[in-house]
């Protein structure tokens, strides 16, 4: 008799550590897609901190709790990366079961597993590993490409299930802001914007020489002068992104759809200076990029459908003012009335104005900042999420990675464009010159015949 009870024991013991042909659900991504925006820009970046709750809060989550056990909602555990974007989700078989998930994708990570345990019987499990994301390869994709990956599951000591999936792998230049959940739910994910400003981008320096050349200042400092000091440089940036004929391009829509996740197509900073031109997004961060550089705090200004920049005025971050960034390159046309500040004439003398870039400049900070002020409330507001206001140092904090240089492409410089119009300009006055001779003399011959 014993010895029959002895082996009930050791039978279900050996069933408890055994799954045969365990079944799983592989989870991928947002909608089986990835973005390496995202990946590459959060690889870093810490979890937020908990708050403790008070006695109140307490009563109000056991409710919560309660009422959702009446639902009969299923509630999924978490096992692995908290924030993770791919693995398995699996009904445990048992209690205390051991668990490995192995996940493979050659073209973006190196092979990467899951070892554990999955501590009670019949509750749904998302096991996700800490993926080995290749980086580098991630940076590369400049269009939607799909990849296989293979999701290999183990549980117990039983034989291990394999699947494959296929994953849609969205181009670089994909940058998510939104996830929806519903009709009722979403999530701000706007943060990731901050990812395509890059204060180290090798160009910048580049374009800081050119803009000195321009002469409008002797350097930049950035906050170590007086507040004249900051608006003199914040121009002289404009100016120079206006002598380089960058201009406002409205190319937003990205390669591939997606119901749950809001996206936009954004270009790096490479691509809006060699190629001269800036949808609304393209322009900000290149501008936040540049004031950040000389050491200028931006912040990206996310209202529906629109992006546009701003910058603290003052170290102590008291006094702000935004740009429409979208006004790169408007013209006005001879009389027109041109919309200033009173401050903003004080600071840059009128010798120091261009006649191209002055009038879009000054055009497009009182239409910012108006814009800015009107809204002001609403960024404050947590029922308003499409108005959504990134402060770039603060994204830094929090670990948002800007997206490395990674190309091959050769800086543009301002002054080979320069020496290209001389020479046209120059040829075409040889021409108009040819011209007049030629005119002249056919003159002398009519003269001398009429004589």
């Amino acid at each position: 008799m014993q010895l029959v009870r002895g082996l009930v024991v050791l039978f279900a013991f050996a069933l408890s550590q055994i799954s045969f042909a365990q079944e799983f659900t592989p989870v991928i991504g947002w909608e089986e897609q990835l973005f390496p925006s995202y990946i590459i820009s959060t690889a870093t970046m810490k979890p937020a901190p908990v708050e403790e709750e008070t006695p109140q809060e307490e009563a109000t989550v056991e409710a919560a709790n309660e009422d959702e056990a009446a639902a009969e909602e299923p509630v999924v555990e978490i096992l692995g990366k908290e924030d993770g974007l791919l693995g398995a989700e699996l009904v445990s078989p048992g209690k205390n079961v051991a668990v490995k998930l192995t996940i493979t994708c050659d073209e973006i990570m190196e092979p990467s597993t899951f070892s554990g345990t999955l501590p009670e019987k019949g509750v749904t499990y998302q096991v996700l590993p800490n993926i080995k994301y290749k980086f580098r390869k991630l940076a590369e994709f400049d269009q939607a490409t799909p990849v296989s990956m293979t999701f290999k599951l183990q549980v117990g000591k039983g034989p291990a299930t394999e699947q494959t999936a296929t994953v849609m792998i969205r181009p670089i230049n994909d940058c998510p802001f939104m996830l929806v959940y519903g009709e009722d739910q979403v999530q701000d994910i706007g943060y990731t914007f901050a990812a395509y400003v890059n204060e180290q981008h090798p160009f910048l320096d580049k374009v800081l020489r050119e803009a000195l050349d321009r002469q409008i200042v002797d350097g930049f400092i950035g906050y170590q002068g007086d507040d004249d000091d900051v608006l003199r440089q914040v121009y002289a940036l404009w100016d120079t992104l206006v002598m380089r004929d960058v201009r406002y391009s409205s190319i937003t829509a990205t390669s591939v759809e997606a119901d749950m996740v809001m996206s936009q197509h954004v270009r790096l900073i490479e691509q809006s200076i060699n190629n001269a031109q800036a949808n609304c997004v393209d322009g900000s961060v290149l501008f936040a990029s540049l004031l950040r550089k000389v050491g200028i705090e931006p912040f990206l200004i996310l209202v529906p459908g629109h992006c546009y920049v701003g910058f603290y005025a003052d170290e102590k971050k008291d006094r702000f003012l935004a740009i429409e960034t979208t006004m790169l390159g408007s013209t006005f046309e001879e009389g027109e009335e041109v919309p200033t500040f009173d401050f903003l004439d004080n600071a840059v003398s009128e010798d120091l104005r261009d006649e191209y870039s002055w009038p879009s400049f000054t055009a497009a900070v009182v239409t910012g900042s108006a814009s800015y002020a009107e809204n002001l409330a609403k960024f404050e507001d947590e029922n308003e999420p499409d108005y959504v206001r990134i402060d770039i140092t603060e994204a830094r904090r929090m670990g948002i990675l800007p997206i490395a240089f990674r190309g091959k492409e050769q800086f543009e410089a301002l002054a080979e464009s320069e020496e290209e119009m001389m020479e046209e300009e120059s040829a075409e006055e040889s021409e108009e010159g040819s011209d007049e001779e030629e005119s002249a003399e056919d003159d002398t011959e009519e003269s001398e015949d009429e004589n």
